[in-house]
C-alpha cells in the first residue's frame, strides 16, 4: 500500500492545543509532528461518491490537526486558518494523484498521511 504524505505548516501553539482534543482519525507521532492517516482503501476513487468521501475524510483530518473549536485570540485563529488552508492545498494535490492512480488502476489501496508541522 502506498502512503501519500501531506505536510501541514502549523505553529507550535497548535501542537499543544491539538494534543488535548478528541481526534476522529488515528493520530501518530512521527518525529515532533502529529499526523493522521486518512485511508481510502475502502473507496472507489473512480466514482464521484468515493472521491467525495475521501475529500471529507481529508478535510476532517486537517481540521482535527489545525483547528480548535474553542474561542481563541485573533492571532491564534489566524494561524489555525493558515494551517488548515495549507493542509487543504497540499491535500488536493495528494487526492488528485490518488484519483489518477485509481483511474489508471495502478493503486487500489492507499492512504494519505496528514502531518502537522
Amino acid at each position: 500500500m502506498q502512503t501519500l504524505r501531506m505536510t501541514i505548516a502549523a505553529a507550535g501553539i497548535f501542537l499543544a492545543a491539538s494534543e488535548g482534543r478528541a481526534q476522529m482519525s488515528p493520530v501518530l507521532v512521527e518525529g515532533i509532528a502529529p499526523t493522521a492517516r486518512v485511508s481510502y482503501a475502502d473507496l472507489d476513487l473512480r466514482s464521484p461518491a468515493g472521491r467525495l468521501t475521501l475529500n471529507r475524510r481529508v478535510t476532517d483530518a486537517a481540521a482535527n490537526l489545525c483547528l480548535d473549536n474553542q474561542r481563541v485570540p485573533l492571532e491564534q485563529f489566524s494561524a489555525q486558518r493558515q494551517c488548515y488552508s495549507a493542509a487543504m492545498s497540499r491535500a488536493r494535490i495528494d487526492i488528485q494523484e490518488a484519483v489518477a492512480r485509481a483511474s489508471s488502476r495502478l493503486a487500489s489501496r492507499g492512504a494519505i498521511l496528514v502531518a502537522a508541522k
